[in-house]
């Protein structure tokens, strides 16, 4: 029997159907290696040559170059929107970087990530919603030679094409961004009119993105990633009822926005304890969630399995809070072997780690998570 392509395991396996094994995932922003150091000390490790310039996107999450993906035996390959020409990188100090939006972001010494230090719409009332210097979703540049890229990698490879969006921030996510996190959660009860301007003025935003992007790359993607995180690890960060108020309208004319444009799977990425809003994003057509956090409250993968292994498709699973920077390379292979026992009957599971891998994660232990996934993913399964 002729062995599958990558593209043919990933979209078998994301039709609830068995291939010849896990499709393995590796390059998004919630499932990459962090830091260059990390990522040097694994292609040493691997005895493959080390770059002179280390590619990443957003807070050194690196995108893996196709030795290692050759290497650890992925089958996935990411697209992403560009970044506008006319954004102009705007330095405040030696660890602040000012986005397109007008936030600023800081990076302490000693830190992996950056977050937002002050927020450009903290005392906006409704009249500034329209002043503000909304960025322009038609900008030309964002969408420059994608589809000549995408076109490329379809005819010239076989991996599966997944297509990332606007670097990991949902439409939630930017209004805390631009409003601050209490804010946005007071504006909810006190200011439901000033929210709702708020939302449908990103959403058209983000509308306007997805739909240029889709009709840029759509026909030849078999993924798209939507981020947006609801959740943390004890449970939502605000209640499904003020979700389905304010977020879910947003979503769901953002995911037909995606619909209308492309076949490729939609995956919504949602951090810590999503489990509340697993019936909503069935309803909106989601068939993929990431990064199924099993760390987290509600999270057991037999319970997410029985109850939506046939309407959904998980992607992720291993935890990389945890686990795998204390496990050894034994326990990491039973675990592997675990979660695709419970995640991977039937079909619909993408294997990965949870979020991305820690730079405290040694390269043995990276190796022995993906070679696990290609020693025990080969269906049937045991």
């Amino acid at each position: 029997m002729k062995p599958l392509s990558s593209r043919e395991r990933f979209m078998l396996a994301l039709n609830h159907e068995e291939p010849d094994r896990v499709p393995i995932d590796l390059g998004s922003i919630a499932s990459t290696i962090r830091t260059v150091d990390a990522y040097d000390r694994l292609k040493e490790y691997l005895g493959l040559a080390r770059n002179k310039k280390i590619r990443h996107f957003a807070d050194e999450h690196i995108i893996p170059d196709e030795e290692i993906i050759r290497a650890l035996h992925v089958d996935t390959m990411y697209l992403r929107v560009n970044v506008p020409k006319s954004w102009k990188r705007e330095r405040v100090d030696a660890h602040t970087v000012i986005d397109e939006w007008g936030v600023p972001w800081t990076k302490a010494p000693g830190s992996l990530y950056t977050f937002p230090s002050a927020h450009p719409m903290k005392t906006a009332e409704m009249e500034e919603i329209e002043k503000f210097p909304w960025p322009d979703p038609g900008e030309s540049s964002r969408y420059e030679g994608l589809k000549e890229k995408a076109q490329k990698l379809f005819q010239e490879t076989d991996y599966a094409l997944v297509a990332e969006g606007l670097t990991g921030v949902g439409v939630f996510d930017m209004t805390w961004h631009l409003r601050g996190m209490e804010n946005i959660f007071m504006d909810m009860i006190l200011h439901p009119e000033f929210t709702e301007a708020l939302f449908r003025k990103l959403t058209d935003f983000y509308v306007a993105v997805y739909r240029n992007y889709m009709k840029a790359v759509g026909e030849y993607i078999q993924m798209v990633i939507y981020y947006e995180d609801l959740s943390g690890q004890d449970g939502p960060l605000f209640s499904p009822a003020l979700y389905r108020k304010y977020v879910k309208p947003c979503h769901r004319r953002i995911f037909q926005a995606i619909q209308e444009n492309t076949p490729a799977k939609i995956c919504v990425h949602t951090c810590g304890s999503v489990y509340a809003f697993l019936d909503d994003y069935v309803d909106l057509g989601v068939e993929v969630v990431n990064p199924v956090q099993t760390s987290a409250r509600d999270m057991d993968p037999q319970r997410l399995k029985e109850k939506y292994g046939k309407a959904l498709s998980f992607h992720g699973a291993i935890d990389t809070q945890r686990f795998l920077p204390r496990a050894t390379p034994a326990e990491i292979e039973e675990e592997v072997r675990r979660m695709i026992r419970i995640l991977g009957r039937g079909g619909g599971y993408l294997f990965t780690s949870c979020h991305s891998i820690q730079p405290d994660v040694s390269p043995e232990k990276i190796v022995a998570l993906f070679s696990s996934a290609v020693k025990h993913g080969t269906y049937p399964l045991a």
